[in-house]
């Protein structure tokens, strides 16, 4: 049997969407799996956490066994341990944001970088079609050698009332750092007086105060509301309960939120940039530009089409629930067996 080492150190945050990835791809795939000896390398406190069936390694113990597995899988691009060359090398790469969040001289290091990884990848999967054009219009890999496979997404119908609820409100979600684009949001709230505008994440940093400096700008800071890091339990009541999920992000791989707020039947409203039209399928609403009344209409016509077209509203969450990790762990299995067998 096979030794596959599958690399979940991102579960040390698991409110970043890296850590959620690690945290669903590692219980699905030790439940999918019947073909290899799994091994997991792990924080130490999630030792044992995906039961008996894998193996468990962590930053202390896996130094002495970088050369004891048939395949390694990196489930992003940013690794902290690679196995030694004899062993296969499978890189998930999940977006080359940084091209846009960074100065050029900054993403030509870390380019750099990333291409002295490819050089030794015996396979990259991608989370989108537009993760995998970024990446081959930036980095020499032959595409060939390529794989998509989508993120899986957890649909849950539980969920706690959080303690900032209100009837009538608008919700987004995500790290608080320019590139998710809040900020054009705030001056929207003028247009819908009797809403409120929640924003979860860890409200933290210069982002979290320019946010609320324009909030009192617009004399809208009592609609605009940020309750910190939420649970999964609260976000799903939020989804459910809004008006509508905003997204106006400028850089995503995938983009999680689209997929968690369709998939709880919510109207999605997102901007046009990177893979976020891709992984809206056609059910969200896109806007190609940032002022508010362009935002606006969009809002307008996604809630208008949610209480008017109940066939639109099933085939958007049956779009959505496509998105799962059983799904997305049986295509890794198949991977794996294809890199393996080679």
């Amino acid at each position: 049997m096979k030794k596959i080492l599958i690399d979940l150190l991102k579960l040390s945050n698991l409110n970043c969407g890296l850590g959620q990835v690690a945290l669903n791809f590692g219980k699905a795939l030790s439940q999918s799996n019947s073909m290899f000896d799994l091994n997991y390398l792990v924080p130490k406190d999630f030792v044992g956490y995906f039961g008996d069936s894998v193996n468990y390694f962590t930053p202390q113990t896996i130094k002495k066994s970088l050369s004891a597995f048939d395949l390694w899988h990196c489930i992003h691009q940013e690794p902290v341990f690679l196995p030694k060359n004899n062993t296969k090398l499978l890189i998930t790469i999940h977006d080359l944001n940084f091209i846009g969040e960074k100065s050029e001289r900054k993403s030509a290091v870390r380019l750099k970088k990333l291409q002295n990884l490819v050089d030794r990848t015996d396979r990259i999967v991608f989370i989108s079609d537009f993760s995998r054009k970024t990446t081959l219009e930036n980095l020499n890999y032959p595409k060939e050698k390529t794989t998509i496979i989508y993120n899986g997404v957890t649909t849950s119908d539980d969920f706690d009332e959080p303690r900032l609820k209100f009837d009538n409100f608008f919700f987004s979600i995500g790290v608080f750092k320019p590139k998710k684009n809040f900020h054009v949001l705030i001056p929207l709230m003028k247009h819908f007086p009797d809403h409120k505008l929640i924003i979860a994440g860890d409200s933290k940093g210069s982002y979290y105060k320019q946010l609320l400096k324009l909030s009192k700008k617009y004399d809208v800071e009592n609609r605009v509301l940020f309750p910190g890091v939420i649970s999964e339990k609260e976000k799903t009541w939020y989804y459910k309960n809004c008006d509508a999920f905003l997204f106006p992000s400028l850089y995503e791989g995938f983009g999680l939120p689209v997929i968690e707020a369709m998939q709880n039947g919510t109207p999605v409203i997102t901007s046009d940039k990177t893979s976020l039209p891709e992984i809206g399928g056609g059910f969200s609403f896109v806007f190609n530009s940032f002022d508010d009344i362009t935002i606006k209409e969009a809002i307008l016509n996604a809630t208008q089409k949610h209480l008017t077209d109940t066939e639109f509203n099933k085939n958007a969450i049956a779009y959505a629930r496509k998105y799962n990790w059983k799904k997305n762990a049986s295509e890794y299995i198949k991977l794996y067996d294809g890199i393996c067998c080679r």
